[in-house]
């Protein structure tokens, strides 16, 4: 089965074409009594190959933070086979709300080691 283009941009990156697009994911649930202090949902990269291969989530991290979070689905992962998350570097403009296709092509050079 196809992976839906609604909604999505398209990277090519060494001849392979991927799909992204950026999401928020669900605020944590704030109790009625005590203080939480109310935080920004996280936001999310979903990267994922034509073929369903590569499939990887990259949390967008909060200024301050010292690393990224990169959830890994699909199968094909070569920097870290068999992980099912990695902490990725920081970058110039990795904490953009919205960031740009040249930060994809980056970001998926880096999870095929190419970077």
């Amino acid at each position: 089965m196809a992976v839906s283009t609604k909604g999505k941009r398209k990277v090519n990156v060494q001849g392979r074409q991927y799909l992204w697009y950026v999401a928020d994911s669900e605020p944590a649930i704030v109790p009625e009594q005590g203080f939480v202090r109310p935080g920004e949902p996280a936001r999310y990269i979903h990267i994922i190959s034509t073929n369903k291969q590569f499939i990887v989530h990259y949390r967008i991290p909060q200024p301050g933070e010292g690393f990224a979070t990169l959830l890994i689905e699909g199968p094909d992962f070569p920097r870290a086979p068999g992980r099912k998350t990695v902490e990725v570097p920081r970058w110039r403009h990795d904490s953009k709300p919205y960031p740009t296709a040249d930060f994809v092509r980056r970001l998926i050079g880096w999870c095929q080691g190419l970077e």
